[in-house]
């Protein structure tokens, strides 16, 4: 699965070992877990292979993981970051994670473009959720860019990755009443 300047492939425990300097870093760390706790490998591996297995006891039956490590179209290209997004039926939760080397270049925007247009085929009618930190200044830019909408916390649904004080994103024209 390719993109302009990307290449996606389903996230395994193979991705760990490239994916865990980015996740270990400062600046990476700094909004995916503010205690600064970082992963060991052996976590991530893991962490991963439960990813690739899907839900075991599903919080709600429909629902679904969708799981892609990105990497450069370059030969023998490390994985740079990750997409995720869990569906619940009707709505869902997406995100990302670029190592900081890859920051500034457009290619978040290109790999979540990518992103929305592959979860729309595999999940058409889903409206996809997003949470951010609200110091993650990049984040919340490239939200707007891909026409999010900030919602309050109080019209979201239950959404698993959000941490009290996240700012709440919706991708929809339409944004249903959830009982948080």
């Amino acid at each position: 699965m390719l993109s302009k300047n990307l290449h996606f492939e389903p996230l395994t425990a193979v991705h760990a070992d490239d994916l865990f300097a980015i996740l270990t870093t400062p600046s990476v760390l700094a909004f995916i877990n503010p205690t600064g706790r970082r992963p060991t490998l052996e976590e991530l591996r893991a962490e991963y292979t439960a990813r690739a297995s899907g839900p075991v006891a599903p919080i709600i039956p429909a629902e679904k993981w969708f799981n892609m490590a990105i990497r450069l179209k370059a030969p023998s290209s490390k994985v740079i970051g990750r997409l995720e997004a869990t569906s619940y039926g009707q709505w869902g939760e997406v995100a990302y994670l670029l190592g900081q080397a890859w920051w500034g270049k457009g290619l978040a925007f290109e790999a979540m473009h990518w992103w929305h247009d592959y979860l729309a085929a595999a999940m058409p009618g889903v409206q996809w959720w997003a949470t951010v930190h609200p110091d993650n200044q990049r984040s919340l830019r490239l939200l707007t860019r891909l026409r999010y909408k900030e919602v309050n916390s109080s019209q979201r649904p239950r959404l698993q990755s959000y941490d009290l004080g996240d700012r709440c994103f919706v991708l929809s024209n339409h944004v249903r009443e959830y009982t948080a």
